[in-house]
């Protein structure tokens, strides 16, 4: 059985190797997209995962019935919003939010005249 370890160790060595490419890449060519797309596969992924962790104690709150204070969550708080319709939002937003990110790429790398996501496979 392979162990947590070993599988936290192979995401962050494809990371780095993800991120190595684009950076080597993007000294090439200098094309923004390149960072838009690094923006919205490395770095967007890790701040989605710490704000999950902060949502994580907010959430164990409300299920404690303690108080929290905080936008949107106070809305459960209030009666306002259900605890599943409050976890439903945050998924969908961080989901919109990486998708823009990635359309952002797109759409910078689609203005190229070569396409530079075939240069970083060729390599």
């Amino acid at each position: 059985m392979v162990s947590l370890y070993t599988l936290a160790g192979l995401t962050v060595v494809c990371y780095l190797a993800i991120v190595a490419l684009l950076v080597r890449q993007y000294f090439r060519t200098r094309d923004l997209g390149l960072i838009w797309l690094a923006a919205a596969v490395v770095i967007w992924p890790l701040v989605s995962r710490m704000l999950q962790t902060g949502e994580k104690v907010f959430i164990d709150r409300l299920v404690r019935h303690q108080p929290v204070d905080l936008f949107p969550f106070s809305l459960v708080e209030k009666g306002q919003l259900t605890l599943g319709s409050l976890m439903l939002l945050l998924t969908y937003t961080q989901q919109l939010i990486g998708v823009a990110l990635l359309l952002v790429a797109v759409l910078y790398l689609s203005k190229m005249k070569t396409n530079p996501l075939s240069a970083i496979i060729d390599m």
